[in-house]
């Protein structure tokens, strides 16, 4: 009788080429408060608006940030356009950018974008990693002039709207919020 039924091991540890190689990371994680956008091209639309853009440049490297600022009617009072201010806004929007960290105290690419008038941090977000962005702080309107706060735990739109704790897959599109 012939037994075929064994197993044939030969193959197995002679095959490298079954392993499955390591794949780049692609697109940006953004980390929007407490809450995680995977494999997003950078965009964050907010009430159905893109409203921020988020791009990492390579050399050198440097963290930009492209956003219109509205008031709490809605109307555009500034623009930034990858790190900086539209001459319309720059009396009111300061822009303060670390392009250059020090990696012996581990500190960030960061982008801060404050308002001179209130004196209130409009935006605050960071580089890590390579890939991942994280908005650690955030108090501006929307183009439907509702107060978008984000804070380390959360992100809120309005009074009807609270994110904390989501991880959205977003397959190379944007960051949807609202």
């Amino acid at each position: 009788m012939n037994n075929s039924v064994g197993a044939d091991t030969t193959g197995l540890q002679a095959a490298p080429e079954l392993l499955e190689e390591e794949k780049p990371e692609q697109g940006l994680e953004l980390h929007v408060g407490s809450n995680v956008f995977r494999t997003t091209n950078g965009v964050i639309k907010l009430q159905g608006k893109e409203h921020l853009v988020l791009e990492v440049r390579a050399d050198p490297p440097v963290l930009l940030l492209t956003m219109d600022i509205y008031d709490e009617q809605g109307r555009r009072v500034g623009h930034l356009r990858r790190n900086t201010v539209s001459a319309a806004s720059a009396a009111r929007f300061s822009v303060s950018v670390a392009s250059e960290p020090d990696h012996a105290r581990d500190e960030p690419f960061t982008v801060m974008v404050r308002d001179q008038v209130t004196e209130q941090t409009v935006i605050e977000a960071y580089l890590f990693q390579k890939r991942k962005i994280r908005i650690t702080s955030g108090q501006f309107y929307s183009h439907k002039g509702e107060l978008v706060s984000i804070s380390p735990h959360y992100c809120r739109i309005g009074a009807g709207l609270t994110l904390f704790g989501d991880v959205i897959e977003s397959r190379g599109g944007t960051a949807v919020i609202g």
